[in-house]
């Protein structure tokens, strides 16, 4: 058999099984909740052959969870271990973001009123916006970096207004490091 021929068929079986495998991640949905094993009250026990997680990597998943909206399920499915109940203690309580408390977020980040980090702003929601809506986050806030190089570029006169640095830098400058521009 020609070998571009088998080496189409390894890359196809390759790529089909990715697929299948992103179908049986569980997922989160804040309509109806999580599915699989993926929270406190979800089962712990292990009926397959997926070894305890060690405390290392369920902090690891608990961090994910609180920092990246990861579902328990997701953070035992990229560790390859599922966290016993010995250790369930350590994954702490999150409450995820609905829709309108993502968008609410991301609004907040751009606002002419009250500008907020992405952080400050999920602070305020008191949630965590989840990995499926991520997506909905299309306002970034700046870092200095970004802010300095507005400030500096509007001192020397290459642009006109913050407004038109943010847009070059695709960032807004948040309430927190205003002051940075204004000095």
């Amino acid at each position: 058999m020609d070998p571009k021929i088998i080496g189409l068929l390894v890359l196809l079986v390759c790529c089909l099984s990715s697929v299948g495998a992103y179908f049986l991640i569980p997922s989160e949905d804040p309509a109806t909740g999580p599915t699989g094993p993926t929270g406190p009250t979800g089962p712990t026990s292990n009926f397959d052959d997926t070894p305890d997680c060690d405390v290392a990597k369920t902090d690891w998943i608990n961090i994910k969870m609180q920092d990246e909206g990861f579902s328990q399920g997701q953070g035992e499915s990229l560790q390859e271990c599922k966290v016993p109940t010995n250790l369930q203690s350590r994954i702490e309580d999150i409450t995820f973001c609905d829709v309108a408390k993502t968008d609410w977020i991301n609004q907040s980040i751009s606002s002419d009123e009250k500008r907020y980090t992405f952080e400050q702003a999920s602070s305020l929601q008191n949630c965590v916006v989840p990995h499926n809506l991520r997506s909905r986050i299309t306002n970034e806030s700046c870092g200095v970096a970004k802010t300095d190089w507005i400030k500096t570029s509007m001192q020397n006169g290459d642009i006109t207004s913050q407004t038109q640095g943010e847009s070059l830098q695709n960032c807004f400058v948040p309430a927190n490091i205003q002051s940075r521009i204004d000095d």
